[in-house]
């Protein structure tokens, strides 16, 4: 009857120790920079730029199925407000590691709105985030 006693807390603790350190996880940190260089530009009014994005896991635990979300837009005080939105599939970004990616990006505009960005006055303005982030594997 010992033994059998015995074996269940041992078992008890053991199965304790399993799912406390199971639930646990925190969260993946991820720190995104991006930058902007034009491509070309449309007299007609689009503006092509290639928009790089880097993400750098600075956390203490692994990011999956990581999915970020980049929004190209006309500066927000101009007279009509465009964009153009993307997604990026990151994937998996190990703990210390940085990935980057280019995205094409053709950012609409205004015949009026395109020569301010055109000339310098104004500036596109760029917007991104995490979307989708798991710090577990299950």
């Amino acid at each position: 009857m010992r033994k059998i006693l015995l074996f269940l807390v041992v078992l008890l603790i053991a199965g304790a120790v399993v799912i406390s350190g199971c639930t646990k996880y925190a969260d993946p940190d991820l720190k995104i920079t991006s930058n902007l260089s034009k491509v070309s530009d449309d007299p007609a009014g689009n503006i092509t730029y290639d928009v790089k994005l880097t993400v750098a896991n600075v956390g203490t635990n692994n990011a999956y199925k990581v999915k970020v979300m980049t929004i190209l837009s006309t500066p927000k005080d101009l007279s009509e407000y465009r964009f153009d939105s993307r997604t990026t599939d990151a994937g998996d970004i190990e703990k210390g590691a940085v990935r980057t990616f280019t995205e094409r990006m053709t950012l609409p505009a205004t015949k009026a709105n395109h020569d301010l960005i055109i000339a310098g006055t104004q500036q596109p303005a760029i917007e991104t985030k995490i979307i989708s982030v798991s710090a577990n594997v299950m």
